[in-house]
């Protein structure tokens, strides 16, 4: 036999959203796309870099005119000037910049996951704070439609007096507070909902529903931002191997067509050529700057070393970070346990006050204290289990797993 789903409740699952679909939307969030320009940056530095190793080719014109010259000397002159310089040692400094912009890129790639990571955290944390909120909205109108019920009730009972109109005005009271909440929660969900569409980067028309997440594999990796901050220490090494001794060389290469004027050639002795062909080559070496090269140098290494300190503290800040996660995890877990327990014990409590409230033997006092803590717990255990899904996502986060990958088997 074969069921089929009603076409309004298929619909309905169709239209909803939940993390498996909000989380692909937040992945192009603007904080990661101005991350991503980034990457594409530094490969246009590395494109930048690489042409130091090709020619520099230049052309450029020449005018020049004195109204006072001796008379083998012309007085006007004009042309064009082609020239090529290429360098072709420079002391390694070449390189060490590239291999630096390289590290450049690969740390604005980590940097960029890392933010996708921070979005997609701050993207679950809404999610749940929604639900959050709208199960206390559940939880208040379940309260609401209690008291509506009593106060209807005792209305009657009054009119026949059959009871105090002080019992029916602490019920009336009761439910205006009720309503004050219910309109305090709507505003909030509101809040929460936009800010759930600003981190997604569009508009939430559909319904949100709930989905746990499934559970990580705890298997410690390092962090993109940590992988980030490596990229970022080998920069600086390689910036230490750019402050060197090492000498220079450089090849040039012109051409000239020249006219001159006005001047006496001496019956061609004296006449200037009109093309001239150089080639120059050079070295530079520093034999002595007081140091300054040495000191630079070392001043990149302190930089270094200070780097690598800061990375060490930090591996080790975000491994206790890791490790409170799983305890949290499993506080989760008991703090939800207990949640449903006194959510059972509260639903039992609140029968029995109920029907003695209504045969009269507790007042209004005793009532309304009970049907507020069920309320409570109510919420208390729809809270914990929103919660558990929190520290699912924390201890994913703390331990570097894509938390992308945590809505995949629950789709």
């Amino acid at each position: 036999m074969k069921f089929v789903l009603p076409l309004s409740l298929l619909t309905a699952m169709l239209l909803a959203e939940d993390l498996s679909t909000l989380l692909p939307k937040a992945s192009s969030n603007l904080r990661v796309e101005s991350s991503r320009l980034m990457i594409d940056k530094a490969q246009a530095q590395i494109d930048e870099a690489h042409s130091a190793y090709f020619p520099t080719i230049s052309v450029g014109g020449i005018y020049q005119h004195k109204n006072k010259t001796t008379a083998f000397e012309p007085k006007t002159i004009h042309g064009l000037e082609l020239g090529a310089e290429v360098t072709l040692f420079d002391g390694f400094r070449r390189e060490a910049l590239l291999d630096a912009l390289r590290a450049n890129k690969e740390g604005s790639q980590q940097s960029m996951e890392q933010e996708r990571q921070n979005v997609f955290i701050e993207t679950i944390a809404a999610y749940y704070d929604y639900l959050d909120i709208r199960d206390r909205l559940e939880t208040n109108a379940q309260k609401y439609k209690e008291l509506n019920a009593q106060v209807e009730r005792y209305t009657i009972l009054v009119q026949n007096d059959l009871a105090t109109t002080d019992i029916l005005k602490s019920l009336i009271a009761s439910r205006l507070n009720t309503e004050y909440d219910d309109q305090n929660l709507r505003t909030q969900l509101a809040k929460n909902r936009k800010e759930l569409e600003l981190l997604c980067g569009s508009s939430i028309n559909d319904e949100i529903v709930y989905r746990e997440l499934s559970m990580p594999q705890l298997a410690q990796m390092e962090r993109h931002d940590l992988q980030s901050d490596r990229a970022s220490l080998e920069i600086l090494e390689h910036t230490e191997d750019r402050y060197t001794y090492l000498p220079s060389i450089t090849l040039g290469a012109k051409h000239k067509e020249m006219h001159y004027k006005d001047y006496d050639t001496m019956g061609g002795a004296n006449a200037q050529p009109d093309s001239q062909n150089e080639i120059s080559a050079s070295l530079n070496l520093t034999l002595f700057d007081m140091g300054r090269i040495s000191k630079e140098r070392e001043q990149a290494r302190l930089d270094t070393l200070k780097a690598r300190k800061l990375l060490d503290y930090k591996t080790k800040k975000l491994q206790n970070e890791a490790d409170i996660s799983l305890l949290s995890l499993d506080a989760s877990r008991e703090a939800l346990k207990a949640a449903k327990a006194e959510e059972e014990a509260r639903e039992e409590a609140f029968k029995t006050i109920r029907s003695r409230f209504e045969a009269g033997l507790v007042n209004s006092t005793t009532y309304l204290s009970e049907l507020t803590s069920l309320s409570d717990a109510r919420a208390k255990a729809r809270h914990a289990q929103n919660a558990l899904q929190m520290a699912k996502a924390n201890a994913a986060f703390t331990h570097g797993i894509d938390l992308m990958s945590l809505t995949e088997e629950k789709r």
